[in-house]
């Protein structure tokens, strides 16, 4: 299907105005893209045609996949900014009509993992010297995405395989000798109980299966880290921020606050 000549300019304009609003936001403006748009198809073998929109959409796109592959690697702190967020802002429109979406959804703050981990490795690729990233930078787009849905598919493939028998046997170890130390002293016992029962409660009270189980690695299996991280089979970091969002929603528990204040700072 073909656009008649005469709505070729506002055709143009329209792409080039859909375009910049999903991922080029204060890095391009709508004239220069428009022009942009229009060299381009008039260099086209096929052009005695009138381009359909569909075309002059993939058209536009291209060129401000350019333009952000560009800005992302821009020694200019202000527009490399923006690039990530114009990036930030396509992938997770891009993540919510994917079909990771549904999955994600099961567990809190799942896809916002999936979208920080994606751009931080983006973000490293920028930062390369050389640059990183696809040998055409009009498609750098198309390889943020596929980063991101590599991310999202790990994602659920390691929390379908979730460890919860070893942690439950760790908590159980830590638990029992947590009871040995106090056994001469039924008081003492009697608040680690109590501490131990309302840390579980409030735990199991997320919704999130990654934070539940740094939670009771750390607090309930008396678990390091690393050693998390390895029976989780993720990386460091990601203990460390899953931990840190954990936290953060058990601030609402007076009792549990008190008990975890060095770690709610």
């Amino acid at each position: 299907m073909t656009e008649p000549r005469g709505d070729l300019e506002q055709c143009i304009r329209s792409a080039a105005e859909l375009a910049i609003g999903r991922c080029a936001q204060g890095l391009l403006t709508v004239e220069m893209l428009s022009a942009q748009t229009r060299e381009e198809w008039e260099t086209l073998s096929y052009q005695a045609d009138s381009p359909s929109q569909t075309l002059l959409n993939r058209i536009a796109l291209r060129h401000c996949s350019r333009t952000l592959y560009q800005a992302c690697c821009s020694p200019d702190a202000e527009r490399r900014n923006c690039a990530f967020d114009n990036l930030y802002r396509y992938l997770t429109h891009s993540l919510q009509h994917s079909k990771f979406a549904p999955s994600l959804a099961r567990y809190e703050g799942a896809a916002e993992d999936v979208l920080q981990q994606t751009l931080a490795s983006v973000q490293i690729a920028c930062a390369s010297h050389p640059p990183g990233g696809p040998d055409d930078p009009a498609a750098f787009l198309k390889w943020t995405m596929t980063i991101l849905f590599r991310q999202a598919y790990t994602f659920i493939t390691k929390t379908a395989q979730e460890p919860t028998v070893s942690l439950d046997a760790r908590y159980e170890m830590y638990r029992e000798k947590l009871e040995a130390q106090h056994v001469d002293d039924p008081e003492a016992q009697f608040d680690s109980q109590e501490l131990q029962q309302a840390l579980k409660n409030a735990i199991l009270s997320l919704s999130n299966k990654r934070y539940r189980q740094v939670l009771i690695g750390t607090f309930l299996a008396g678990m390091d880290e690393r050693e998390l991280a390895a029976l989780l089979g993720v990386q460091l970091q990601d203990v460390y921020l899953w931990r840190y969002r954990a936290l953060k929603a058990l601030r609402s528990n007076r009792k549990v606050v008190e008990a975890l204040r060095p770690w709610l700072r």
